[in-house]
């Protein structure tokens, strides 16, 4: 069973692997006393810190050829004691089309139908949302594109 330690006013110090039930019960509890204890700005700064480090890590080429060499000397998989299952394999696969002359012609069409989509939804964004239009040119009625977002938060780490 996975060990954790909730301290007081930070987020949870994780010493060995979680399952995903128990990762998502832990930060529905770190939410909960968060909500309790407040403290919101330091959180968000140091959950934003833990995702940088955790893509830096992932990234670094050391570290993947050094879990790859240990992966290689069991046989190419790992289970940790938690259940997580490690495994070589390929991934991002790409193939090269170009010499295709059928594909390129597609690919061409592609492009110049992802360019009259941009300019349209350029000029149905200019109209306000929910209004008509006419197009002086063509005589066609627009109506402006309606509008949502979403409602969160930004946070920048210093350099």
């Amino acid at each position: 069973m996975a060990k954790h330690l909730v301290q007081h006013n930070t987020l949870p110090f994780i010493q060995e692997g979680l399952r995903k039930k128990e990762i998502f019960d832990l930060a529905s509890r770190s939410v909960d006393s968060l909500l309790e204890d407040g403290n919101v700005f330091q959180v968000a700064e140091a959950i934003a810190a833990m995702e940088e480090f955790v893509k830096a890590v992932r990234k670094d080429n050391r570290y993947i050829e050094f879990l790859r060499d240990e992966l290689l000397k069991n046989n190419g998989r790992h289970r940790t004691n938690s259940g997580a299952k490690l495994e070589l394999c390929e991934a991002a696969v790409q193939y090269d089309y170009t010499h295709d002359a059928t594909w390129r012609m597609i690919d061409e069409e592609i492009k110049l139908l992802e360019e009259q989509k941009k300019a349209r939804e350029e000029v149905l964004r200019k109209i306000p949302a929910g209004r008509m239009a006419v197009d002086p040119e063509t005589g066609e009625v627009l109506e402006g594109a309606l509008k949502s977002s979403k409602s969160t938060y930004r946070i920048t780490l210093a350099k």
